[in-house]
Formats: structure tokens, C-alpha cells, sequence
């Protein structure tokens, strides 16, 4: 069962992470589009932003379908209990996620009109901005909220039939322990949507022998990589006050204690250091797929250790 739940568990973050920040890599690709004065490699960055977003839509409706999977996996009667006590939360979330998705699927459908200037990438950048940040914090710190709830306080609230108070989400929320969870989250997702922009990248360029279309495929793909890499490197300071901030239990068993997720959590820091290299060595002027391939598997592998090294501890 522990198996499935970090199975189950790790696509669904990998999955909704990177449909839910892709949006983000199209606003920096778009402020790149709009300083270039090739028409051609105009041409080529707005058709990869657009199936970028068409990418971002599927990732996150196919990603929410599997949180349903893991909310059967997981699901019990205290997890029955816990998502009762913030069900109002749970139907503001739902109007949240419908209204990213139809605002992102407006900006999709929109820009294929016209590739637009200066005015139509600050109001893209916007809406996307709202759509993608809207996801990114209100899902991820209410299922972080619900597991965090104290026994004590489920049980009470259970026997009053009451739901938990807007002061006491609050406060369970801003806690040093989830917030420090959630950055790293955060930052873990915004890496492998970048990796994917990569991978997007040198697909198109496999496609063209040569021309324009492919020096640009090939120029985000470098540009992705970077990113990657600064997302890493980033993730060593907000890992650290993760591990910091996490409440005393659940550091004893990520070192040692608990002897699977102790494994996972080293086999994790070993494949973040061999991370640090393959991207490094992704920055040169030619991308070898073989290399772009070896680093993607890598970091999905470190994402699936890091993943259940907190789902077990």
C-alpha cells in the first residue's frame, strides 16, 4: 500500500506541478518574444507558448484526476473527518480551479488571433499570473492544512459538528513547518516545468533539420535548462528550512527512524548533486538529447525519492 501511495502520490505533484507553472514559463517566453525582432523567431516562440499552454491545460486536468486516485488511496475515516472540518474550503478550491482552467483556456484561445505587443503581454502576464498562483497556493496549503490539524482539535471539532475556523486555518497555514513546505513545493514544481519546456524544446528541434524554427527550439532549450539548474540550486536553501522547520518527529524518522524513508530521502540528496552536474553541462552552445534525457529521468527519479521520503515520514 505504501508503494502505491508514493506512486500514486508523486505523479499526481509531478503531473499538476507542471501543468499549473507552465503558464509562468510562458510569461518569461513571451517578455523574450516581444524583444526579438526576427519575425521568424517571433513566430517560432509564440507557437511554442501557445502549445505550451494547451500542454499546461491537459497536465492539469489529467493531474487533478489522479488526486482523485490518491484521495481513494489515502482515504480512511480521521481523513473522512479532517476534510469535513474544511469542506467550505474545499468548494471555494473547486471554484478556484474551474475559474484557472477557463482563464487559461480563454488566454489560449485568445492568442491565436494575433501575437501582440507590449499591452497584450502585460495583460497575459497577469491573467496567467492569478490562474497559476491561484493553483500553486490555495490547493497545495489546504491539503497541507488538513494533515497538519492536531488530533486533539479533529476530535473536538468532530464532536461539536463544526467545521474549523477561518482564524485557526490561519494559523495552521502560516506555520513555519507549511509554509517552508510549500516554497519547497513550489520551487520543486516550477524545476520540473522547466525540465518539460526543455523537453518540448529539443522535440522541436528534432523535427527540423534545420532553419529558424530549430535554432529557436534549441535556444529554450538551453534557456529551460538554466532555469532548471537556478531551481535547484535555490531548492538547497528552502530545503534546508524545510527540514529545519518540520516538527521534531518527522525529522528523527527522515533520519533514521523510519528506515524506508530515510533511504528515499538519501537516495534524494545523492541524485540532487548528480543534478546539479547533467544540468550544468546542458548550458553549452549544443544540447545532446541522449544528455537532456538522462537529466529529465534523473530528476523525476529525485522527485518520486523526495516525494515519498514525505509521504512515509
Amino acid at each position: 500500500m505504501q508503494i502505491l501511495l508514493v506512486t500514486v502520490h508523486s505523479i499526481h505533484l509531478l503531473v499538476v506541478g507542471i501543468g499549473v507553472c507552465l503558464p509562468l514559463a510562458v510569461i518569461l517566453l513571451n517578455r523574450k518574444m516581444i524583444k526579438l525582432e526576427d519575425h521568424g523567431h517571433r513566430d517560432a516562440v509564440w507557437n511554442t507558448c501557445r502549445l505550451l499552454l494547451r500542454h499546461s491545460l491537459f497536465a492539469i486536468v489529467i493531474g487533478s484526476l489522479f488526486g482523485f486516485a490518491l484521495a481513494g488511496v489515502v482515504w480512511s475515516e480521521d481523513y473522512h473527518q479532517r476534510c469535513h472540518l474544511v469542506m467550505t474550503k474545499f468548494v471555494w478550491a473547486g471554484v478556484e480551479w474551474l475559474t484557472s482552467v477557463l482563464v487559461v483556456t480563454a488566454v489560449y484561445y485568445h492568442w491565436r488571433l494575433a501575437k501582440g505587443g507590449v499591452r497584450g503581454f502585460w495583460v497575459r502576464s497577469i491573467i496567467l499570473l492569478i490562474a497559476s498562483f491561484n493553483l500553486l497556493y490555495h490547493l497545495p496549503i489546504l491539503f497541507m492544512v488538513i494533515s497538519a490539524i492536531p488530533d486533539a482539535q479533529v476530535a473536538h471539532l468532530v464532536s461539536v459538528h463544526e467545521e474549523l475556523s477561518r482564524q485557526d486555518f490561519r494559523d495552521i497555514a502560516y506555520s513555519a513547518d507549511i509554509v517552508s513546505r510549500l516554497s519547497h513545493a513550489i520551487l520543486a514544481m516550477l524545476a520540473t516545468a522547466f525540465a518539460y519546456v526543455a523537453m518540448l524544446g529539443i522535440r522541436i528541434a528534432n523535427e527540423h533539420a534545420d532553419g529558424v524554427n530549430r535554432d529557436c527550439a534549441i535556444s529554450i532549450c538551453r534557456w529551460a535548462s538554466r532555469n532548471v539548474l537556478i531551481m535547484l540550486f535555490v531548492q538547497i536553501a528552502f530545503g534546508l528550512w524545510a527540514l529545519i522547520a518540520m516538527p521534531r518527529s518527522r525529522m528523527q524518522n527522515l533520519i533514521g527512524n523510519d528506515f524506508a524513508a530515510t533511504v528515499l530521502f538519501a537516495a534524494g540528496i545523492v541524485l540532487f548533486f548528480i543534478q546539479l552536474q547533467q544540468w550544468t553541462g546542458l548550458l553549452g552552445e549544443r544540447v545532446k538529447r541522449t544528455e537532456l534525457v538522462k537529466a529529465i529521468a534523473t530528476l523525476i527519479t529525485m522527485y518520486f525519492c523526495m516525494v515519498g521520503a514525505s509521504a512515509l515520514s
